[in-house]
């Protein structure tokens, strides 16, 4: 990684070291990068993903998280007019299948060949062992893209978001949520908190970063969110009983400014391609 992937800045500075490995941030512009190359940090993704199918794969069947994917697919409905919904990152697919079941014609795609085998034979669905670049979607032939815990993991965003833009019908929606490193979470527990490791997830997010991208890549944001807090270190686990009640009770004011500040440890965005004459 030798420029920001957002700004095109050589000047970066330390940020955090994990595991041997170390993240920068840019001093134009303040987003996040794993110090490695995009083909090391690929190698890791794809072990990791690789020796968790199973992990993944049963999420198809959790009755909570299928619940979370309709209430999200209800939300994307009125941006129906083709039917064509694609996922970045499909997995094994558990999404695409909620998204199939409430009438949508999906596609998924996904690099880690593992999954999307597991997505094509279990479940049927067309999922491409691929990135969304090398996918070659036609132009203007889906009506929403979903990324969901995508961002984090991508080496250039900004191709990636680029290619949302070109396949978007006008007035087609992307929605997209990511990591949150300005937040309540980042300040309390740090490189404590799992979800920051430049081995799994190559760069970091603030609400501004992801308005900046959003809009430079030709979409106009319709709706921010944040939500989430944690004060303990991953590793600590879920505290118990009198533990766990005094815990929630300390988190809570932080849980409800995060909604008004945007601070809370998960950012989600809608975006839509500009419709034609805007």
């Amino acid at each position: 990684m030798e420029t920001c992937d957002l700004c095109g800045s050589a000047e970066r500075a330390p940020f955090l070291e994990k595991g041997g490995h170390a993240y920068v941030r840019c001093e134009a512009c303040g987003f996040v990068q794993a110090e490695m190359t995009p083909e090391e940090f690929e190698r890791l993704n794809e072990s990791e993903f690789t020796g968790a199918v199973s992990e993944y794969a049963a999420k198809a069947g959790d009755a909570r998280r299928r619940r979370r994917y309709h209430r999200r697919l209800a939300r994307l409905a009125p941006f129906r007019e083709n039917g064509r919904l694609v996922e970045i990152g499909a997995s094994t697919g558990a999404f695409l299948l909620c998204a199939r079941e409430a009438g949508w014609s999906p596609v998924g795609v996904e690099p880690v060949d593992a999954c999307a085998r597991h997505a094509r034979e279990r479940h049927g669905l067309d999922v491409r062992t691929d990135t969304l670049e090398g996918a070659g979607l036609p132009a203007g032939s889906c009506d929403v893209v979903y990324a969901h815990a995508v961002l984090e993991h991508l080496t250039s965003p900004r191709r990636v978001l680029s290619e949302v833009a070109r396949i978007l019908r006008p007035g087609g929606a992307l929605f997209v949520d990511t990591v949150n490193v300005d937040s309540y979470t980042f300040d309390r527990v740090g490189s404590g908190w799992k979800l920051v490791d430049p081995a799994i997830h190559y760069c970091l997010w603030t609400p501004a970063l992801l308005r900046r991208a959003l809009t430079s890549a030709g979409l106009e944001v319709r709706r921010m969110a944040s939500h989430g807090v944690r004060l303990r270190p991953s590793a600590a686990g879920r505290p118990r009983g009198l533990a766990r009640l005094a815990d929630e009770l300390a988190k809570l004011p932080l849980s409800a400014a995060a909604r008004l500040t945007l601070r809370g440890e998960s950012i989600a965005a809608l975006a839509v391609r500009a419709t034609l004459g805007e």
